[in-house]
């Protein structure tokens, strides 16, 4: 199993971090891997070393995430996301990779490939990508549903108590260090997100702005998008969210005769950590088909 290497490269200025797991060049369309918005790169841990037993992969700390630096100017837009990409992909050196996001990341990957449509061999997004949230949210639902708890000050060891009870049976120290990379911890023994609340709600009035339907008929590229179907307990808010998403689903078959869909069924948002082996199974099967 490979073991990722920690570098950095130079986009738009900024110091962005990578995690690098190798991979053989073999010919095949190196692999490039975008987390969400309230994630980080490591989000695709254990994803990743599946998929680099038969491809390069590199996973990305969008600017401030993670291990990069974030933008004096607090540009959070498209335009800067979707030139940061451009960057990181140069300093690679990679030729027509494939682009992975999940959600706010899956957003990024649609906008991208319409964008720079001759730069990509294909686009994956896994649970994002497909519905405008503005379809089912106005923009004062979306910042009272989806604003992230202020958390900066937190006690380390009373956010550790918090993080148990919200993983439930995937519960693990590997996955605690997974979610500790989303902050800093200070001298204090207290937790600083390295994405703050105000950044936060700029991505999120960015992704509430974005049609991405009206995107679809643009993207040339070879597609798949991995949407999940929550378990059967899953509360009345994810049960419209898959409605929305069978909608856009829908409205991409239509507009992508190149796009595939494959339902993640009884899957969370974040299937990346809790079905890391189908989701590495289903990207390296489309990669290997470019």
């Amino acid at each position: 199993m490979n073991t990722p290497v920690d570098t950095y490269v130079t986009a738009n200025g900024l110091q962005l971090h990578l995690r690098d797991w190798g991979g053989p060049a073999n010919g095949r369309a190196p692999v490039l891997m975008l987390h969400g918005l309230a994630s980080n790169a490591r989000i695709w841990d254990w994803v990743a070393p599946l998929l680099a037993q038969s491809v390069r992969v590199v996973a990305l700390d969008q600017r401030s995430h993670g291990l990069s630096q974030p933008p004096a100017d607090f540009d959070f837009s498209f335009d800067a996301i979707c030139s940061d990409m451009r960057d990181v992909i140069s300093a690679l050196g990679f030729e027509r990779p494939a682009l992975v996001g999940h959600s706010w990341g899956a957003n990024a990957v649609v906008e991208f490939a319409t964008r720079h449509p001759e730069a990509l061999s294909g686009a994956v997004m896994v649970d994002g990508g497909m519905a405008p949230m503005s379809k089912r949210l106005t923009w004062e639902e979306a910042k009272s549903q989806l604003a992230p708890p202020r958390l900066a000050g937190t006690p380390l060891r009373r956010f550790r108590e918090m993080v148990k009870g919200f993983t439930g049976e995937l519960d693990s120290e590997a996955l605690w260090q997974i979610i500790l990379g989303n902050f800093e911890i200070l001298p204090d023994d207290t937790i600083r997100p390295h994405l703050p609340f105000d950044s936060h709600m700029k991505i999120l009035r960015a992704l509430w702005e974005q049609n991405v339907e009206q995107l679809f008929s643009q993207v040339k590229c070879p597609a798949l998008f991995l949407p999940c179907i929550p378990p059967q307990s899953a509360g009345e808010g994810d049960m419209q969210y898959l409605q929305s998403k069978r909608e856009g689903a829908a409205q991409a078959q239509r507009l992508m005769p190149q796009a595939r869909v494959e339902w993640l069924t009884d899957s969370i948002h974040d299937v990346p950590l809790q079905r890391p082996e189908r989701v590495a199974a289903l990207i390296g099967e489309f990669v290997n088909r470019l």
